[in-house]
């Protein structure tokens, strides 16, 4: 086992762990009933969101940490929950008297935590959970493994900032969530969106955005490090609460830059993939700023609108993350809504009312003395009528809501019952690539025969670039060779490409050769596409096997009958072999 799996195993198990922390011990932690509020050097007493206010302070006392204990500082300036009972000494200035007030922490009242808001929090770790495991453990590339090290470490930094503990193990905690899992986070952000401009960006751009970011999260370390230690240790306030979050900012701001540089000096496929990875990477900042906001402001109901606002704005983002990994295969899974779930929720609904009116019709004609041959009958004609009215409706959704695709399917499906009637193998080679290119929408297709040395491009169509020659062990036709019909190109190493599809040609358990269809922007082949695409494939083989038969027949009967002299026959025996030779 590898150090990326150790890794991505700890990383998911901290995860989840905090997951449940969060979700179902987050509201029995306590805090100390003293809010504050930064101006300039100088904090301030102000009302606690969700609780009133200590008793013997009042608002806008002025915090004395300089006389306060580091235990005092912690609570009252870190964490963000201290566990109920444990008291502190706070000392504030009011007026020209020095006071010190004793403050135990407490459970927050019921009434302080709305429903709303805790559902949102709820949905919205739940689904960066879902989304960092499968970016992590499913994801194909640097991209998704990045955003998958952002998402769960959203989960871990909310986790730990929400553990009761005391004032001493609080420290502690927060050197952790603000000097190393928020770094992580930010971090992961960067990787994605290095990753997913990929060319898009010249080099030296890139570099200068990697400095740029390296530079500014070594800041965000030693200023975080800087403030927590300074508060606790030396009663020192140096660094403005609106540094930190400024800088954090600034790092977010750098990745979405990046993104959107890159967008507009894309390709139109790569712009498809960059899309909705900038749109949500937009949401995210504008969440952050959102929460951000919300901690500092003074009014509880403002406060919950912008609580509630930030939360949305984050659920929009993952939203817009997970559909950017299923839509553009970041990650390996084949989810589609296709034919298949629509006609699942048809069935359903016939199902459904199939139920309902079976049951009117017990209700309404069939009473207590109706023989059982009847009440059999009365089901099954429903039934009959039912099922043929269910074959309708797939047929009918199947023209209408599919019609591009079901438009293509009968195109393929015609040209793979007729293509053996097709007299010329130049003519089946030129249509096969050419039907093929027409309906599968992909970037380009390429037909691959066998000769003494490997295999020879026949024809090409698309802008993808193909080789005009593959090696006899290539791993896509090794993988053909063995009997699979098919080979995804993303899991082999291969000439042909890191994306895309090769299916087989095969004649008799001997693979003639090959069809290779590229990848399509931003769509991937579902598996009734490529079981049709592999249909094609091997009637196309049969037919063009069986008319390079039916030339060497035509060449062997000329040299019986001595049409040819041996110099034209030697000539034309060449030719054949240059042409095809089978495996």
């Amino acid at each position: 086992m590898n150090r990326r799996v150790w890794f991505f195993g700890l990383l998911s198990v901290v995860a989840v762990a905090a997951f449940i922390q969060l979700a179902f011990f987050n509201n029995t932690h306590a805090g100390l009933p003293v809010g504050i509020t930064h101006q300039g050097s100088a904090i301030y007493v102000r009302a606690p969101g969700g609780m009133p206010l200590a008793a013997g302070l009042q608002v806008g006392d002025q915090l004395e940490i300089k006389q306060m204990t580091p235990a005092a500082r912690a609570a009252v300036l870190l964490s963000e929950a201290i566990k109920a009972g444990l008291s502190y000494d706070v000392v504030v200035r009011r007026g020209n008297r020095i006071l010190t007030v004793p403050v135990t922490s407490q459970a927050p009242p019921q009434t302080a935590f709305n429903p709303v808001n805790q559902i949102l929090a709820y949905v919205l770790m739940f689904a960066f959970l879902v989304l960092g495991l499968l970016a992590l453990w499913r994801g194909r590339n640097l991209a998704a493994w990045g955003l998958g090290l952002m998402s769960l470490n959203v989960i871990i930094l909310n986790g730990l900032r929400g553990i009761p503990v005391s004032a001493s193990v609080a420290v502690f905690l927060d050197i952790l969530a603000n000097c190393i899992i928020a770094e992580f986070l930010l971090t992961g952000l960067y990787l994605m969106a290095y990753a997913v401009v990929a060319e898009g960006l010249k080099s030296t751009l890139k570099h200068a955005f990697t400095w740029v970011f390296a530079i500014s999260i070594a800041l965000l370390v030693l200023l975080s490090c800087a403030r927590t230690l300074g508060i606790v240790y030396l009663a020192w306030n140096g660094v403005s609460a609106l540094v930190l979050p400024v800088i954090s900012i600034w790092l977010g701001m750098i990745s979405f830059l990046m993104l959107l540089l890159g967008y507009t000096r894309a390709g139109a496929e790569q712009r498809l993939r960059i899309r909705w990875i900038l749109a949500s990477t937009g949401m995210i900042l504008l969440a952050v700023v959102l929460t951000y906001i919300a901690t500092q402001a003074g009014n509880p109901v403002s406060a919950l609108t912008l609580a509630i606002l930030s939360e949305t704005a984050f659920l929009l983002a993952v939203a817009g993350y997970g559909y950017a990994l299923l839509r553009h295969r970041l990650v390996d899974v084949h989810i589609v809504l296709n034919r298949t779930l629509v006609y699942g929720v048809i069935t359903a609904i016939v199902v459904g009312v199939f139920a309902a009116i079976n049951a009117l019709v017990e209700r309404e004609t069939l009473g207590r003395g109706a023989s059982l041959l009847l009440e059999l009958i009365v089901p099954l004609a429903l039934g009959i009528v039912l099922g043929s009215l269910r074959k309708y409706l797939d047929t009918y959704i199947n023209r209408l809501v599919f019609r591009r695709q079901y438009r293509a399917e009968q195109a393929l499906n015609d040209f793979a019952r007729t293509c053996g009637f097709i007299e010329q193998p130049e003519h089946l080679l030129d249509l096969t690539v050419r039907q093929v290119f027409d309906h599968s929408r992909a970037r380009g297709v390429a037909l691959y025969e066998r000769d003494a040395q490997g295999y020879v491009r026949a024809r090409q169509q698309g802008d993808a670039e193909f080789p005009e020659r593959v090696e006899v062990d290539d791993l896509a036709f090794v993988r053909l060779r063995a009997g699979d019909h098919e080979a995804d190109l993303h899991e082999v190493t291969s000439v042909l490409g890191k994306d895309g599809y090769v299916f087989s040609m095969a004649v008799r358990g001997k693979l003639i050769g090959a069809l290779v269809c590229g990848p399509r922007p931003a769509e991937q082949y579902t598996a009734d596409e490529r079981a049709l695409l592999f249909h094609v494939a091997q009637q196309a083989g049969a037919a063009l096997h069986a008319l390079r038969s039916r030339e060497h027949e035509n060449f062997v009967d000329s040299v019986a009958r001595g049409a040819l002299d041996a110099a034209s026959a030697r000539e034309r025996a060449r030719q054949l072999i240059a042409a095809w030779q089978t495996a």
